[in-house]
């Protein structure tokens, strides 16, 4: 589309097009990363000189002239991507006349910014107001704070917490939170020990980073542990916030992790995450043994440094304190390598990668993804035979071989407080809504639930596949909350971070609802039922969806299953070269539905909005001529265009169907009793198939 230039009459109160012509605007600014400031820059039209700070010393550096301003790729300031070309560009930005429009593109207009509510702060003694200015649609966004005669007030990368603000105007942003009373205050340098290689039970040593607030020799301190399995070199990158703050922070490469990072690597062999349990009660123990220990800890990390988390409570050690699992693994019962009872078989992509085993060339992921058996799919795909490969195969029920590593069937006290972070699109969320169910069951300390309309990368993106969420979806608090939980449960600071105990994005409505468990107490279930001409497998009128019972006998809808030709869905990872697959986000599901072997029933136009918001469950009659099978469900939001946008999927391997219901409920790892079916059509069987989780409006 072609658009006016800011300096034209058609563009007022419509949309602004960089670049301007620069006008002078003399401010400084600093630069904070997790609240911590870190640079301190000092611009006027076309000169800057900037200072700073080296975070390890606690010490500023001498200012440094910057010519041109600019700083996009001067990785040695410590700012990179958008907050850079925001320093680079300040005085084209002043020059927009932000006030008198209703949208703004700049540098260009793929990148659009629209006003998303107005911000008061009291700055040298005068109440100023400022308006946000968010990306729309932005992944990654970088949202300006504009203040009165187009001043350009802040920059903020929201999922880094990386922020630039003027001087004297840190209310007007989330830094004015970190300063604030109930945050530990950044007061220190901090300085690093020499790789520990900590003991496991077995002998195996565990390469080891301590990072400890300056101070003296003596001083004992609260710990924040990490355990990773993909490198420790750097990951000091991402936690430096937690020893200037008064934290120890410990670093530990998982066994035989991380082949990349030879100098920090593991000693021993990865083995399919059954290791992991005893390694962190290990860590546990020695941390608590170590002179710069006050005997406090607690843990923090996504995905599988998520995973390592729960298997470090299973020690029931009470020096920890809390974790903040985010988008975290459940037990291998509960999320991978088996869901719902059935393999992923995209695990074939991460385990041998974890094992440095490479695919023989000229064998693609396609290929690979078709080749049965399963058993001897290393081979084919690698050219060798992996025994960690083999034993996932082998043991297909939560049997001796994967209950050491199972958390929910372990009687230890839950006495730590967990502060849980996924989103409606995170392929791990089932290990989350697991993980909930379990503390709240079983759990003493105080816990915490967001989820966000976010992917495994969650915290992201305003957009996902066309499919927009506002501008709100993606938050500037998250580290800060991570922050505050830590300095209530190590450090014993009132400051309010245990509630809300729920947040989570409401789908359709695109706004965040607060709730005092999960799901939330006030929703009320509600069944919904199938109906059929029995032709729901080959036109989409066929099969309908009411709250109406049916009132007598309706054909039933059968199809052909070719396991040469599967259905795709979001575990297939046809194209494995990707790392985030986009099938695992929203996804319009009209291609699917279309197939012969697929029945889908659809409500017919709502009269008025349906909000639902909790755990969805399918009560499935259906019978099969093999002697097992996965039965895969999918709930889409069914919109005027006809798109089928799927919002949440479940699925049950049929021997399972009749799995003990143990505490932790349909949620869980509960996959020990199994029971073939007959193969005959004429045995119809129930299943009840527990979906993920989903809070989401459709629209009247």
């Amino acid at each position: 589309m072609n658009l006016p230039r800011c300096g034209s009459t058609a563009a007022l109160a419509l949309l602004c097009l960089a670049p301007v012509p620069a006008v002078s605007q003399q401010a400084t600014y600093d630069a904070y990363h997790a609240g911590v400031r870190f640079l301190e820059l000092t611009a006027d039209s076309g000169s800057c000189s900037v200072r700073r700070k080296d975070i390890a010393a606690n010490r500023w550096e001498a200012p440094r002239q910057v010519r041109d301003c600019r700083f996009e790729g001067d990785t040695a300031l410590g700012v990179t991507g958008g907050i850079a070309r925001v320093m680079t560009r300040l005085p084209e930005l002043g020059a927009i006349p932000w006030a008198t429009l209703k949208a703004v593109g700049w540098p260009d207009e793929a990148t659009v910014f629209v006003p998303r509510g107005e911000r008061g702060a009291t700055v040298a003694g005068r109440p100023v107001s400022a308006t946000r200015w968010a990306v729309r649609d932005a992944s990654f966004p970088i949202d300006l704070v504009i203040g009165p005669g187009n001043t350009v007030i802040a920059a903020s990368d929201l999922r880094r917490d990386l922020v630039l603000v003027r001087q004297g105007y840190e209310d007007l942003t989330t830094v004015g939170r970190w300063q604030g009373a109930g945050v530990s205050q950044p007061t220190h340098g901090y300085r690093t020990l020499g790789k520990q290689m900590v003991p496991a039970k077995d002998g195996v040593g565990l390469a080891t980073l301590v990072y400890l607030p300056d101070g003296p020799p003596r001083e004992r301190f609260p710990t924040i542990l990490i355990r990773t399995p993909y490198g420790i070199s750097d990951v000091v990158r991402e936690f430096w916030h937690y020893p200037v703050r008064g934290y120890a922070l410990v670093v530990q490469a998982a066994r035989g992790t991380a082949f990349w990072d030879p100098a920090h690597r593991s000693e021993g062999t990865w083995g399919d995450w059954r290791n992991e349990a005893p390694d962190g009660a290990a860590t546990l123990e020695w941390i608590t043994r170590q002179p710069w220990s006050n005997g406090d800890i607690c843990m923090q990390g996504g995905s599988y440094l998520g995973y390592t988390q729960w298997t470090a409570t299973m020690a029931g050690n009470p020096a920890l304190k809390c974790i903040i699992p985010e988008v975290s693994m459940g037990t291998v019962f509960s999320d991978q390598p088996y869901w719902g009872g059935g393999f992923v078989q995209g695990t074939a992509y991460y385990v041998f990668w974890m094992l440095n085993r490479p695919i023989r060339p000229g064998v693609s992921w396609t290929e690979i993804m078709h080749h049965r058996p399963l058993m001897t799919l290393d081979e084919f795909a690698t050219g060798q035979d992996i025994p960690q490969w083999n034993a996932m195969l082998q043991h297909w029920r939560n049997d001796a071989y994967w209950q050491p590593q199972d958390w929910y069937n372990v009687s230890v006290p839950r006495t730590f407080a967990s502060f849980h972070i996924s989103g409606w699109f995170d392929d791990d969320l089932p290990g989350t809504r697991s993980n909930w169910e379990l503390m709240r069951r079983t759990g003493t300390a105080p816990r915490r639930l967001i989820l966000g309309p976010w992917k495994h990368g969650y915290n992201a993106d305003r957009a996902l596949n066309g499919i927009r969420f506002g501008e709100d979806a993606v938050r500037g608090d998250i580290r800060l909350l991570q922050q505050m939980w830590h300095d209530r449960h190590l450090k014993g600071m009132q400051n309010g971070v245990e509630g809300p105990a729920v947040e989570y994005f409401l789908l359709g409505a695109n706004r965040w609802r607060t709730a005092t468990d999960w799901p939330p107490p006030e929703a009320q279930s509600q069944p919904w039922y199938f109906h059929s001409d029995g032709e729901a497998n080959r036109t989409l009128s066929s099969g309908r969806l009411t709250t109406q019972a049916p009132q007598g006998v309706e054909p039933p809808d059968a199809y052909a299953y070719d396991p040469a030709h599967p259905v795709r869905n979001w575990m297939s990872f046809d194209l494995m070269e990707q790392w985030e697959d986009q099938q695992t986000w929203p996804y319009d599901f009209q291609d699917i539905e279309s197939r012969p072997d697929v029945v889908t029933y659809t409500t017919g136009p709502l009269e008025a909005d349906v909000t639902v918001a909790g755990d969805l469950r399918l009560v499935l009659y259906a019978s099969t001529d093999a002697k097992d099978t996965d039965w895969w469900v999918h709930v889409s939001d069914v919109g005027p265009d006809n798109r089928s946008i799927r919002l949440t999927t479940g699925v049950l391997r049929a021997r399972f169907r009749n799995r003990d219901d143990p505490a932790h409920g349909a949620f869980g790892s509960n996959y020990e009793k199994e029971e073939l079916l007959s193969g005959n059509l004429d045995d119809v069987v129930r299943y009840d198939i527990t979906l993920r989780p989903i809070a989401n409006t459709f629209r009247k």
